[in-house]
């Protein structure tokens, strides 16, 4: 069930200009959509040193920064970090992301190769950026009453999520060089 899973995705994705839209997709995620949402959730912040949401703080936050970051957005600013959540948050930047993801491992471990089942690790990054942006929602609204479990497993979602994010270009990059040694190997 997994390698078929893993092969009907390597199938779809492991084209160069699938893993192209993707980045371009991501990029203008990330690049425009994401600071355009986000500015609202620091239109009344108390504190202008504080321009970065809980899940952008590489590799993780603790629960006094959580504490913290919701008392300087105020009421507005947690109100519109939710709005930021259901309008964009937890549609496409992270999905836009995985799927460039999928695209890029699909490319560098083809279907049938040793680790072609490598492709479905994005899958796993991208439930924790879920799991990290509920925990994030519930937060904005039950503060300044925040869960000890939300303020417990919630750096684990943010530092799971960067992980995978920080992880994966690099395991494409040993597959494209494998690719490139087995293609000098057989030339031979």
């Amino acid at each position: 069930m997994v390698t078929k899973f893993s092969n009907l995705l390597n199938s779809v994705f492991s084209k160069w200009w699938i893993c192209l839209t993707f980045l371009v997709f991501s990029g203008i995620c990330f690049g425009y959509l994401v600071p355009n949402a986000q500015k609202p959730i620091f239109a009344n912040c108390s504190d202008k040193k504080v321009t970065k949401v809980l899940d952008e703080r590489i590799l993780t936050w603790t629960a006094d920064d959580a504490r913290q970051f919701y008392e300087v957005i105020g009421s507005e600013g947690r109100k519109a970090y939710q709005m930021f959540f259901l309008k964009l948050d937890f549609w496409f930047p992270s999905m836009s992301a995985s799927l460039l993801y999928i695209s890029l491992l699909s490319y560098a471990f083809p279907k049938g190769s040793k680790y072609s089942r490598l492709n479905l690790l994005p899958i796993f990054g991208w439930l924790m950026d879920v799991f990290e942006n509920i925990n994030h929602y519930t937060m904005s609204g039950s503060y300044p009453n925040l869960s000890p479990l939300s303020l417990a497993v919630g750096p684990i979602f943010t530092l799971a999520k960067w992980l995978f994010v920080i992880t994966t270009p690099f395991i494409a990059l040993i597959g494209f060089s494998m690719r490139l040694a087995n293609k000098r190997v057989k030339a031979k």
